[in-house]
């Protein structure tokens, strides 16, 4: 009751100051900041709320968000969304360098055999179902008009390798959430984290040749393919350089280390940015580090390769829920429901097939893997949620097909927006009947 009045509150002041219109602008480093501690207060309660009924925190994070954001009530337009996205991309790498401190080597060793064949079925099944769907539904999909089958298979196959890609942080914020501990909590949390660098490698497959196909006269563009490759593994190898600066300053120092965590995220955010537009801007070359990549690669190699992961992980889940609070609900701020309005049709037909799909394909997985009825049932509802990674491979197909990128990307950010407010749902359902979060199944 005392949250609920308390979250009332906080709405009506926000209300009275959004009156305050005149002059505000001289205000806006202030306004920033109110709209951050409005966020993270709100955010929290709601998140409270929520548990109360049995959801997940995450959900309540991201409903808050939505409630307040642009498209509800918008007291955080969308241009304050806008300028709060730094924030929201330090959050991510430090969700990001979370992951990679809960992935241990010898949890992936022990589970490779299950992990591969997930990952091997959910790729093979999800994209080429997805495939097939976009030929069967392409009369209720504008953009298509015109298409021959060839170019409907590259768009199928866009929208197939988008539809593969997972969310790392909201595996991570489930599953601290829930203090899941398991044989299916790391299952799950190996094939999500292995995923991501996958499905950008094959992203920039499907790209080269779908450009190939679009443009008569051009052949498949491998130096794209190169590119990409050699990103990931430039990303990947500083992070394992950065690793070794945080395992000496843990051993040595010691002092401030979530401080210094969060300053070593805004480090890995901005470089990233910095190195990309210097890049575009000296040498007129598309090279673009993954921050993603970077946080998580520092992470693993510091758990995995010296003895500092123990006081790493404290210093992380020091700092984590303010962070997750923030990260989320700015992520339901941000989500586009205007798309959503737009395409909500065959948005829903795409997820609703995307689920069956996803759980078919780790059903599948799980049996070749020799693994128990219980474990094959649920194993699908984990992998549900999308997130960053989705939506910035979306920006790449905007990009990279000017004439029909566009009405694509607003069908997947409207499955996107579906996939994020379900899954978190999902996976917490997955993770209580499997027996991993300590609720009885």
């Amino acid at each position: 009751m005392a949250q609920g009045a308390f979250a009332a509150v906080l709405l009506a002041l926000m209300a009275g100051i959004g009156m305050l219109s005149p002059g505000v602008e001289r205000f806006e480093p202030a306004l920033l900041s109110l709209n951050y501690g409005f966020l993270l207060l709100v955010a929290f309660l709601a998140g409270g709320l929520f548990k109360r009924i049995g959801l997940p925190r995450i959900s309540g994070y991201i409903v808050a968000g939505i409630v307040t954001g642009p498209f509800l009530l918008g007291f955080i337009d969308a241009v304050q969304v806008t300028k709060m996205k730094l924030i929201d991309d330090l959050a991510l790498s430090f969700i990001a360098l979370t992951a990679g401190s809960e992935l241990r080597l010898s949890v992936l060793k022990a589970r490779k055999r299950t992990i591969g064949f997930l990952i091997a079925s959910i790729v093979v099944m999800v994209s080429s179902g997805v495939v097939t769907a976009t030929f069967a539904l392409r009369a209720h999909l504008p953009f298509l008009a015109g298409f021959d089958a060839v170019q409907v298979a590259v768009a199928g196959a866009l929208i197939g390798v988008i539809a593969v890609a997972r969310s790392p942080t909201s595996a991570v914020a489930m599953i601290d959430e829930c203090k899941a501990r398991g044989r299916f909590t790391d299952t799950v949390f190996g094939v999500t984290v292995a995923m991501d660098s996958l499905v950008i490698l094959l992203f920039a497959l499907v790209v080269s040749v779908g450009v190939a196909v679009s443009q008569e006269g051009r052949g498949i563009d491998l130096l794209f393919v190169a590119v990409v490759l050699l990103q990931l593994l430039v990303s990947i190898g500083l992070g394992a350089c950065l690793a070794l600066g945080v395992s000496y300053y843990i051993n040595r120092v010691g002092k401030e280390l979530s401080v210094v965590l969060v300053v070593l995220a805004f480090l890995i955010t901005v470089g990233s940015r910095w190195v990309s537009h210097a890049m575009e801007a000296r040498f007129h070359l598309g090279f673009h580090l993954e921050p993603l990549l970077i946080a998580m690669a520092a992470g693993f190699t510091v758990t995995n390769f010296t003895g500092a992961g123990k006081r790493l992980s404290e210093g992380l889940h020091a700092i984590s829920l303010p962070v997750f609070v923030v990260f989320f609900a700015m992520a339901g701020a941000g989500l586009n429901l205007g798309a959503l309005e737009q395409t909500w049709l065959a948005a829903v037909a795409f997820v609703a097939i995307r689920m069956g799909l996803v759980s078919s394909a780790a059903y599948v997985g799980c049996a070749l893997a020799g693994e128990e009825h219980g474990f094959r049932r649920h194993c699908g509802f984990a992998f549900y949620t999308q997130a960053g990674v989705s939506l910035g491979l979306t920006q790449e197909v905007v990009r990279r097909f000017p004439d029909w990128g566009p009405a694509l990307g607003t069908l997947l950010v409207a499955c996107i927006t579906l996939n994020e407010i379900v899954g978190p749902v999902a996976f917490k359902y997955a993770l209580d009947r499997s027996g991993d979060s300590g609720r009885d199944p």
